[in-house]
């Protein structure tokens, strides 16, 4: 990593400091238990609901994952024709969502965070994952409450406005209760003025309670206070580098993605080659002679005879790449036509279309191809196995995505935390002694950090040792 200069120019090594396979594959460890936690669990709750409503993803293609979550989420909050909205369903559902979601990125998020924290400090020095593991584990309720903190505080002191008026309304009774909540309005205003701050701090400051915690090693409530101060402190700042990480992430995570594709693409299309060129080509090939009516005419009737021999086998590799693909990326933004201009991009983005359409681009997969069209079962076997090792080198540049986000939301906090508290860039939360000795593997005698002391050095020949003691005399008889 390029030497840092504490401002948002280092931004972009944010692309290096994210482009690491461990952090990739914790983000995508917490993309799986996200999708089969709590995604599964309410399109399961959707699907029980209205199954007329909610259609189950029939691949692997992100788009359609996601039009069954929202379909599942609309049952859920709004209801569907048959069925309305009921709250003894959404309100438990909402709070064990959002419990779960939280908890499963205060982990894996906050291991991230502190392999990145550890990298910016240590100028490129990396932890061990099991280490960040352990730490995430030990911090654990500091990465999952810190945005909670803020919730309870918004509730606190709107429920202290509810209080108020409920008082306002029991005094009222006597005709003297809405001239004393008009004489005590002034609180209700500064109680609001609070609620409102936590509320933009939350939105802005939430990103940075997960890098405090990591390169702090503090607890919940000083992640929030610094978050906050960071953002009160610098706003304009803050936004230009939110701004810059941005803008510059797209470039980023398009240039991985579609460099996974293409290296998946080229190495099935050689292993595809090499497989089918020892195929022999049962089906006979029409006339290369469009005029020798004779032979079309005997083509045409082997072809009328004995259909079978002229239909398609499918016991190539690249049918059985095909299928893998056909499962992973999307026939829909296939033939969309996207305007490619500046302007374009600018006023409709949609950075997921684009990214299908040049990945069906790269690779122009078959997508009438499906598992049953395969001519024999070990074929059917054979892409599924295909498509599960698309799954893990495609699910590794989906995992670039997390990893980005939280390794330039950690820079932004160090830039940050050096403007307004002036701490260099190279400070980092060490763990303590008896922590870091208590690691599995680690001596029980000896910091991890230090080198074991040097053992005493022997006593020369022929000398006594300093500290010998002198031998006792002869005890009488």
């Amino acid at each position: 990593m390029r030497e840092l200069k504490g401002d948002w120019r280092d931004l972009f090594n944010g692309f290096m400091l994210a482009l690491d396979l461990r952090k990739m594959f914790l983000a995508l460890c917490a993309i799986l238990f996200t999708v089969f936690g709590p995604l599964a669990v309410t399109c399961w709750i959707g699907n029980e609901i209205d199954r007329e409503f909610v259609q189950p993803p029939e691949t692997f293609v992100l788009g359609e994952i996601y039009r069954t979550v929202c379909q599942s989420w609309h049952v859920i909050y709004s209801g569907s024709p048959g069925h309305e909205a009921d709250w003894k369903v959404y309100v438990p559902y909402s709070i064990l969502f959002l419990v779960a979601v939280f908890a499963i990125w205060a982990y894996f998020g906050g291991a991230i965070a502190r392999i990145a924290a550890y990298e910016i400090a240590k100028d490129g020095e990396r932890i061990e994952t099991a280490r960040a593991l352990r730490f995430a584990g030990r911090k654990f309720w500091s990465f999952f409450m810190s945005p909670w903190i803020c919730v309870i505080g918004f509730l606190f002191f709107f429920l202290c406005n509810v209080a108020g008026g409920a008082i306002g309304r029991l005094v009222d009774l006597a005709y003297i209760g809405g001239p004393l909540v008009a004489v005590l309005l002034p609180l209700a205003l500064l109680s609001g003025f609070i609620m409102t701050l936590i509320v933009v701090g939350t939105l802005a400051g939430f990103p940075l309670f997960t890098p405090a915690v990591a390169a702090e090693g503090t607890d919940a409530f000083d992640a929030v206070s610094r978050g906050f101060s960071y953002v009160y402190s610098r706003p304009w700042q803050y936004v230009w580098c939110q701004l810059v990480a941005g803008v510059y992430g797209i470039v980023c995570i398009s240039f991985v993605i579609l460099f996974s594709i293409t290296l998946c693409h080229i190495g099935l299309t050689a292993g595809a080659a090499g497989f089918d060129a020892f195929l022999i080509d049962e089906a006979p090939s029409p006339p290369s002679d469009p005029k020798d009516t004779k032979a079309w005419e005997k083509y045409r009737a082997d072809k009328r005879d004995n259909p079978d021999l002229f239909r398609e086998r499918y016991d190539k590799f690249s049918h059985v790449t095909d299928t893998a693909w056909a499962m992973i990326l999307s026939q829909d933004h296939a033939v969309r036509d996207y305007d490619w201009s500046p302007v374009g991009v600018a006023t409709r983005p949609t950075p997921y279309g684009r990214l299908m359409y040049l990945s069906n681009r790269i690779v122009k997969p078959n997508h009438s191809m499906r598992v049953d069209a395969l001519k024999t079962k070990w074929h059917k076997i054979a892409a599924w196995i295909v498509m599960a090792w698309l799954v893990i080198a495609l699910g590794l540049a989906l995992g670039y995505v997390p990893s980005y986000v939280i390794s330039q939301q950690t820079l932004i906090y160090c830039i940050l935390r050096k403007k307004v508290d002036g701490i260099e860039m190279n400070e980092v939360y060490e763990e303590p002694e008896e922590e870091r000795m208590s690691e599995p593997g680690a001596p029980p005698s000896v910091a991890l950090d230090k080198p074991p002391p040097p053992p005493p050095a022997p006593a020369p020949s022929g000398d006594k040792p300093a500290d010998a003691k002198p031998p006792e005399p002869p005890k009488p008889a």
